[in-house]
């Protein structure tokens, strides 16, 4: 019975080592860094043997031939893919995305099915062809580890490591691979949507709804009056028709998965029926409250819920506020105020035209617009247990959204510095084409507007117990 690789000790001198330009496989191919990285993957399925199980810690002189020959010894499994020679590139490149989309691996040239190394004729082309298959047919592109080992005997051979940073992986023909054993397969629609979960560069608003379809759910009317309004005339040809898929892939809210169209979670949001976007996101919605009092202890008045799309969402929240705060675009003049108070309660019309209604607090426009807008366009849409709540008091408005932890310090939002969680949500809806009314300024506008306005600073913004909270006071 042989030894198990990993309890073997080699010494230097057992067999000749390799010349001195020579690669050393089994320290080099990885730090110790990435190593520790691969040691923390989950083992996949259908393979018994680790890839980490092929790293040895010893010196770089006292690797050997014969240690090469105990790495290839068990053959193919989950992590290592033989070939013999360099051929068939589409192949390749399902291989290689599938080593990449499961728990990285390698991929080794001049060995051939009986584990004999054969090496390979022109390893600096193999080389090269790799570095082109892993940048050009490959979506996100791949980053390899290509070395090329030589042997006193003169054969060479070609190692190309890849690992799970970027994934997943696909062709250009929009097709994901995973590796099962030593065997590849097209990623089912369940395993792709984990990849997706699992990637920290991959936003929520990128990430497939697989149970939506996109003749079924896509508002084309909504999505077209806004891509019109865009690039009105390139197309105003009508020859270019209205590729809905095409173009929502270009634009990044929408995934090709073999012969179907898959909508994210912020293709849904912007452009989705307002019915099935409540089917495919049931936690979408907006809980709208107004209460009698000034905290959330106080009596409520009304309370509903608003489903739908981002731009039913922004056209509910800011009816509702409407229909129980005043908005101004200066603040009024004492006169004005002071006309009010002694009116016995009756409507005082200001030089602007605005109404001014005494009990209802008064805010600047400006400020309940933009904090409409950052409550929609930055909220956590990965947080999908909870709803979103808006609370009106007799002095103030309440925005609640579920968050987690910001990429930056929560403090860093009032001096204008964050990290946008949906930048594609947010290109389209702050977009004039998109039909909703928005402003600019962010958190710094909403304070500065605030204090100008009320003589009052929001309370916040904070993150406590999963939730963002601002409150923003009004002019009584």
């Amino acid at each position: 019975m042989p030894v198990p690789f990993k309890q073997t000790q080699i010494k230097p001198a057992e067999t000749p080592a390799f010349s001195s330009n020579s690669f050393f496989w089994a320290a080099t191919a990885m730090s110790r860094k990435r190593h520790n990285e691969y040691r923390r993957q989950r083992q996949t399925s259908g393979s018994e043997r680790s890839y980490h199980a092929y790293q040895v810690d010893v010196p770089a002189q006292g690797t050997t031939r014969a240690d090469l020959i105990r790495l290839l010894r068990g053959g193919e499994d989950t992590y290592l893919e033989l070939k013999v020679r360099f051929s068939n590139v589409e192949k390749l490149t399902a291989e290689i995305i599938a080593l990449a989309n499961t728990a990285g691996g390698a991929m080794i040239f001049g060995v051939n099915d009986q584990l004999r190394i054969e090496g390979v004729d022109d390893p600096e082309n193999v080389v090269e062809e790799l570095r082109g298959i892993c940048s050009q047919q490959i979506q996100p592109p791949v980053f390899p580890y290509i070395r090329k080992v030589a042997f006193d005997s003169g054969r060479r051979i070609v190692v190309l490591e890849v690992d799970t940073e970027n994934r997943p992986h696909r062709t250009l023909d929009d097709r994901f691979y995973i590796r099962e054993g030593s065997h590849k397969r097209e990623a089912t629609r369940e395993e792709l949507s984990r990849l997706y979960q699992e990637n920290h560069l991959t936003r929520h608003e990128q990430i497939p709804v697989f149970h939506s379809d996109l003749d079924r759910d896509i508002d084309e009317s909504l999505f077209w009056s806004y891509v019109r309004g865009v690039n009105p005339g390139y197309w105003d040809k009508s020859s270019k028709g209205f590729p809905t898929d095409s173009v929502m892939r270009d634009m990044g809210l929408l995934v090709k998965l073999g012969e179907h169209m898959i909508p994210n979670v912020g293709g849904l949001l912007l452009f989705a029926f307002n019915d099935r976007l409540t089917e495919q996101m049931p936690k979408a919605g907006l809980t709208l409250t107004r209460l009698s009092g000034n905290d959330h202890h106080a009596p409520v008045v009304e309370r509903f819920e608003v489903h739908g799309n981002l731009f039913r969402l922004y056209d509910g929240a800011f009816n509702f506020v409407r229909r129980y705060a005043d908005l101004w675009d200066s603040r009024p003049s004492r006169k004005v105020r002071e006309s009010s108070e002694n009116n016995g309660g009756n409507e005082i019309i200001a030089d602007s035209g605005e109404q001014l209604i005494p009990g209802r607090a008064n805010y600047h426009r400006r400020v309940i617009i933009e904090a409409l807008t950052n409550s929609l366009i930055h909220r956590d849409w990965s947080v999908s247990d909870r709803q979103a709540r808006i609370n009106i008091y007799d002095d103030s408005i309440e925005i609640i959204n579920p968050a987690r932890q910001l990429e930056l310090p929560i403090v860093s939002l009032r001096y204008g510095i964050a990290i946008p969680p949906n930048p594609h949500i947010k290109a389209v809806f702050t977009s004039e084409h998109y039909g909703i009314q928005t402003v600019s300024g962010g958190i710094p506008m909403i304070f500065s507007g605030s204090i100008n306005f009320a003589r009052k600073a929001p309370e916040g913004p904070t993150i406590a117990n999963g939730e963002f909270r601002i409150k923003i006071h009004g002019l009584r």
